[in-house]
Formats: C-alpha cells, sequence, structure tokens
C-alpha cells in the first residue's frame, strides 16, 4: 500500500522539479548543472514519499516495509549529504572561478572550499574540547555531536525559513487578490528593480572598460595573450553597455588595476567581469519581469471596471468595457473563438480568481496558524508524560480510523505545505546580492547554492515534522510494535545526544515570535537596519512587497519607466518591440561564449583576426618570450608611449583607442592607472 502512494508522489515531485528548472533557469545554464539541481531538488523533496510511507508502515505496524524504507532513508540522505558538503560546493566555485583552464578552475574550487572547512573544523575541535574537557562528552560521542551539530542547524534555519513562508506565503495570495493595490504594488517593484539594474550596469561597465583597456594596452605578443582573447570573447561590446570617453573620465581608475604582465590578474580580471555580467543578467531579467507585470496590472484594472483610480491619470492605457481581457504584452487573437476565449479569461481574472485567492488565502492562513501552534508547543510532546497537543498529532490519530489512504493524507498535506513554505522562502530570499533566483534568468552559481541549501534543509525538516506528530509511538503500539518509531527517527533522532534532542524540540517555539514580527508590518526590516549598515540591511532581506512610506519614490519611478516601455511598444507598432526598449541601461547580453571553442581559437570576435601563428609564442607551453630581454621599465615606457599616440588620436577625432573600437578616445586619466604596477617599484 505503501508503494502505490510512495511512487505516484515521486513521480509527481519529478515533475514539479522539472518544470521548476525550466521556469527558472537561465538559458546559458549548462546541462550538467541541470542534472545536478534536477538530482538534488527530486532527493530533498523525496521526502515526500519517503516521511508518508515510513509514518503509514509504522503507524500499521507492517514490518515488511521497514528494511526497504531504510535503504531508501540511506540513500536519500547520504547522497543528498554528500551533494550539500562536497558536490554542489566544488561545483558552485568552480562555475564562478577566473581561471583559464579546467584543471585550474577545479583547483581554485578545491582550495577555496578546504579554506571554508578548515575553518569549519577548526570551530568545530574547539567546541568538542571545550565539552570533553568539561566532562559534557566523551570521544566516543564525537560522530554523535557531528550528527547533532549539522541537525541543529538545520533545525534553526529551517525554523526561520519555514516561519517566513508561513506568514508571506498567505499574505502574497491575499494581496494578489487586490486588483486596484496590483498596479502601485508593481509600480515600486518595477522602481526597485530599475535602481538595482542602473548599479548593476554601472557595474558592468566599469568592468567592461578594464577589459578592454587592458586589451588595448597588452603587447599583442604577449605571453598571456590567449587569455586576454578569451576574456575579450566574453566581454560585452562597448557599445553594447554604454562606455564612451565621458563615462570612462568619471570612473574610479582602482577599477582598471590590471597587470597584464601577472596571471593572477587576468584571473582576477575574468572573475570580476562573469560576475559583474552574472548580477547584471539576473537584474535584467528581474525587470522585465517586473514591467509584464506592472502591464499585466494595469490591464486587468482596467478590464475589471473599477476604473483608474488606482493609477491616476492614466489616460493612455486602454480601456474595455466589453468584458473582455487583452494582454498588452500578447499579439492580438484572431479567429472563430478569439472572443470567447478573451470573454473567458475576463471572468477569470477579473472576478474568479480574485475570490479564489481570498479563499485559498483564508484556508492556507489556518494551516499556517495550525502548523505554528504545532511548532511552538512541540516542547511538551517531547517531554515524559507530556501532553500531545499537536493538531497534525490528532489529524493522524483520527486518519488511522479510517483507512492507509487517508493515513497518506493526512501527513502529505501538512508536510507538503511545510515544504512549500520552506522552499518558498529559499527562492525569495537574497544573500548580499550574489544569490537570487529570477524566472527565467537564473545563473549557475545561484541555482546551485540553492540546491545546496534544499539539500542541507531535507534531513532536519523531516525530523521536525516526525517530532511534531507523536501518536505514531501510539499507533504502532496499538498493533503491538511496543514503543516502536519510525525509520527515519530511529536512524537519526535515537542517535543525537539528549541535548541536542532537548534543543530540537524547544527551539522551534520561536516560531510564533518569528511570525509575529513578521505580521508587524516593517519591523523585521527595522531590526535589521538597527543590527547592521543601511546597505547590508537592504542586501540581506527577503523579497517583500511591503508598502513602506519611505519607497514612494520608486513607486513614481516605476509608473514613469512602464509609460515609457509603452510609448516604445507603441511607437513600434506591436511589432519588434521587446520589454527593455525604453530603458537606457538595459542591454540583452545574450549566451555566454563557449570556453572551449574559444581556447581553440573559435570565438567570432576581431580579436581572433590577430597573428594567430605566433600562438606557440603565446602559450607558457611552446617557445620563448620575444620580449625576455626587456626589462620592466622599458616595457613601461614602450606602453605608456602607445597610450600617448592612443590618447592623441582620440583627441583628434578618431573613434576609438584601437581605431575603429567603441571604447572613445578619451579617458587618459583613468587608463594610466593601468602602467602603475609597471614600474620600477612594483605593483601598489
Amino acid at each position: 500500500m505503501e508503494s502505490s502512494f510512495g511512487i505516484p508522489a515521486l513521480v509527481a515531485v519529478t515533475v514539479g522539479v522539472l518544470l521548476t528548472l525550466r521556469h527558472f533557469a537561465a538559458p546559458e545554464v549548462s546541462l550538467a548543472v541541470r542534472l545536478q539541481l534536477a538530482l538534488s531538488w527530486t532527493l530533498s523533496l523525496s521526502i515526500l514519499a519517503l516521511v508518508p510511507a515510513d509514518i503509514a508502515a509504522t503507524a500499521s505496524g507492517d514490518e515488511s516495509a521497514r528494511p526497504t524504507l531504510a535503504l531508501l532513508w540511506d540513500l536519500s540522505y547520504w547522497i543528498t549529504f554528500n551533494l550539500t558538503w562536497f558536490v554542489l560546493p566544488l561545483h558552485q566555485i568552480y562555475e564562478d572561478a577566473g581561471d583559464f583552464t579546467v584543471a585550474a578552475r577545479l583547483a581554485t574550487s578545491v582550495r577555496e572550499n578546504v579554506i571554508f572547512y578548515a575553518v569549519l573544523v577548526a570551530v568545530a575541535l574547539l567546541g568538542v574540547i571545550v565539552l570533553t574537557a568539561n566532562g559534557a562528552m566523551t570521544l566516543s560521542g564525537v560522530a554523535a555531536f557531528s550528527i547533532a551539530s549539522a541537525t541543529s542547524f538545520g533545525i534553526v534555519a529551517g525554523v526561520f525559513l519555514l516561519g517566513y513562508g508561513l506568514v508571506e506565503v498567505p499574505r502574497g495570495i491575499w494581496r494578489s487578490a487586490n486588483i486596484q493595490r496590483r498596479p502601485t504594488a508593481a509600480y515600486r517593484k518595477v522602481g526597485e528593480v530599475a535602481s538595482a539594474l542602473d548599479d548593476a550596469h554601472a557595474a558592468l561597465r566599469r568592468v567592461v572598460r578594464a577589459s578592454q583597456t587592458t586589451r588595448e594596452v597588452m603587447p599583442r605578443n604577449h605571453e598571456l595573450r590567449w587569455m586576454m582573447r578569451i576574456v575579450t570573447a566574453e566581454t560585452p561590446k562597448l557599445e553594447d553597455v554604454g562606455v564612451d570617453a565621458s563615462a570612462a573620465q568619471d570612473e574610479d581608475g582602482d577599477d582598471y588595476d590590471y597587470d597584464y604582465d601577472e596571471e593572477s590578474d587576468m584571473v582576477r580580471l575574468r572573475r570580476q567581469l562573469k560576475r559583474k555580467t552574472r548580477v547584471y543578467r539576473r537584474t535584467a531579467a528581474q525587470y522585465v519581469a517586473a514591467v509584464s507585470a506592472a502591464m499585466e496590472a494595469e490591464a486587468v484594472l482596467n478590464a475589471s471596471g473599477l476604473g483608474a483610480s488606482g493609477l491616476g491619470d492614466r489616460s493612455c492605457l486602454m480601456t474595455t468595457s466589453d468584458k473582455r481581457f487583452r494582454n498588452p504584452l500578447r499579439p492580438v487573437r484572431f479567429g472563430k473563438f478569439a472572443a470567447t476565449v478573451e470573454t473567458a479569461e475576463w471572468w477569470w481574472r477579473c472576478r474568479v480568481a480574485p475570490v479564489a485567492a481570498r479563499a485559498l488565502a483564508v484556508a492556507l492562513a489556518a494551516f499556517s496558524v495550525l502548523t505554528v501552534w504545532a511548532e511552538t508547543f512541540m516542547w511538551t510532546t517531547q517531554a515524559t508524560d507530556g501532553v500531545d497537543v499537536s493538531p497534525f498529532s490528532a489529524m493522524l490519530r483520527s486518519a488511522a480510523r479510517d483507512s492507509p489512504t487517508a493515513v497518506h493524507v493526512a501527513v502529505i498535506a501538512p508536510l507538503g505545505y511545510m515544504c512549500f513554505c520552506a522552499m518558498f522562502s529559499l527562492f525569495r530570499l537574497g544573500m548580499f546580492s550574489f544569490y537570487s533566483l529570477v524566472p527565467g534568468g537564473t545563473d549557475s552559481f545561484s541555482l546551485l547554492l540553492n540546491a545546496s541549501l534544499t539539500c542541507r534543509f531535507a534531513a532536519p525538516l523531516s525530523l521536525n515534522f516526525l517530532m511534531m506528530v507523536p501518536s505514531v509511538r501510539e499507533l504502532a503500539a496499538a498493533h503491538g510494535e511496543g514503543d516502536r518509531n519510525t525509520v527515519f527517527h530511529e536512524k537519526l533522532a535515537d542517535n543525537i545526544p539528549t541535548f541536542a534532542n532537548a534543543f530540537n524540540a524547544a527551539f522551534p517555539a520561536c516560531v510564533s515570535v518569528y511570525c509575529a514580527t513578521l505580521l508587524w508590518k516593517g519591523c523585521l526590516d527595522r531590526i535589521l537596519a538597527s543590527i547592521l549598515r543601511r546597505g547590508d540591511s537592504e542586501k540581506f532581506r527577503f523579497a517583500s512587497e511591503e508598502d513602506d512610506d519611505d519607497r514612494d519614490a520608486h513607486v513614481t519611478d516605476g509608473r514613469r519607466i512602464v509609460d515609457r516601455e509603452r510609448a516604445e511598444m507603441a511607437s513600434a507598432g506591436g511589432g519588434g518591440w521587446h520589454v527593455g526598449d525604453g530603458c537606457p541601461y538595459y542591454v540583452d547580453l545574450g549566451k555566454q561564449v563557449d570556453l572551449g571553442a574559444m581556447a581553440t581559437g573559435g570565438a567570432g570576435r576581431a580579436e581572433d583576426a590577430e597573428d594567430i601563428e605566433s600562438r606557440g609564442l603565446l602559450t607558457r607551453r611552446g617557445g620563448a618570450r620575444s620580449d625576455d630581454a626587456e626589462s620592466r621599465a622599458e616595457r613601461w615606457e614602450r606602453n605608456k608611449a602607445r597610450l600617448a599616440n592612443a590618447v592623441s588620436r582620440g583627441a583628434a577625432g578618431a573613434s576609438g583607442l584601437g581605431g575603429g573600437r567603441g571604447g572613445g578616445g578619451g579617458g587618459g586619466g583613468a587608463l594610466d592607472s593601468v602602467f602603475a604596477n609597471l614600474g620600477g617599484s612594483g605593483r601598489r
């Protein structure tokens, strides 16, 4: 019976994972990353199949299913353990590394992970020494202590992720039902994302300028020229990112401090280029999504017949009075059933969906209250002769009296909601600007980090739920199994020290305080702002739609941006227009250049037309350098002369430093800093 429910649940999880991956992954995400994502998410969410089967087998006294469940739990736990601690972190740093060969990128990944784990092990050893000296732990209990530490960390982090989702999921759905409010919230989002896009564009422009400058001053026969070719191939064109002479003059010279004689500086340049490009791509995708959502919210408000009271003076917007919904981002429907489809969509968007959203929000809010109650009073159920006040435990008792089917439903419903809330929080969380999931624009680095976090919280979330339903033991005892518990609980919780189990039972009570803080509008943001600097508190926060008064400027900016995009759409006549055409700092960077193709000279940039016959001199593997006899001072003087000639040509009216490139002829003061490292004094 357990397999009849477990297999469909696993199939549903797999399908959901594939659809989620397709929804979030950017086009340039490699197949290797996609496969790891699919495996990590599927194994993590397999608890939706394993936990109900484990509880059903224990409650019914089915001993024949326990060996199979033990094997499945071992496979799921240890595979996700290795993924989250070894495989995914290695691949994550590998994707972020700026090295130019596979071996070098792998070495960088190993080195940075070793440093991280060395610090982690040092802290753990300090804790073991302190506990051993105080007699709180013996050396034989180190393994149990390690398991307890990892589980407790997962419980702590999982509680906060769960708490945010329990509040924000029903609240977000309730807000989405307010048709009149949605445009204002959408404008605010557009304004915030547009500001972030401006910053990302400025950062990208600086690193592109640095790349172009380094390319211009690097000798053609330099031994590291092959690295420069790869960097150039991955660098957006100057004209695409708006790099010109005036922009270069205003930029910080430190951004150009790359010594092309040093391989480490070339690696640093490429890594910075990858990071800034990654952030810009991600922010640009957010901009497209925000503008599209704002236009759609306007269309729904106008089609609903509620008027434009929530939009101010919006005479430019299309109005309808025929109960037909027309999405401005979709081509106009034609055909026999076009009117019927538009009418059905109008009824759904303007009448049915708001009511359904409010009903769903109320139901999920009730589920959230039950979950908070169960988490808050979990410690009472774990104490000796404790009182079981968990509503999910009562649901399980009632379901056990009906049928095995009811048991699975009683487990899947609350566990599925808890998993959804935790995943929702992981997908909404932004960590210091380097981790964010965006529909259609999420990079490999963010996806791998999300997969690592998901694997890390799967086991603690399972343990947390099993501790919420102590009635499983009662049901097992009713079948003559004594004090039998679930397979997973016996494998994990029974091997954890008593003090750790007590902590895991008591700490979830904090979720009630956390949820109350989230319900108090802006309270969490004010707490973060009081602890961190303003900039840091803005970077480390969940994505939110709070209507803070100090952000009204974003609403005005967002409305202006949407109007500009609509004007561009109208001028294009409905053809050849894309979201972003009305934004001066929106650039479609396209796909990343394939490193393998570039390493073999296959990139399609003008750089590849240079002297390929000198390739033997450009690598460390072949021949000697042509300028080995030159001193650093001589090369410095030579390149300074080249720079002076380039600036003179730019001042005379040349289009750029390279005689036709899009860099602009000015900016000599900023470019001069490139040569600061080439003097006799060495690096600054």
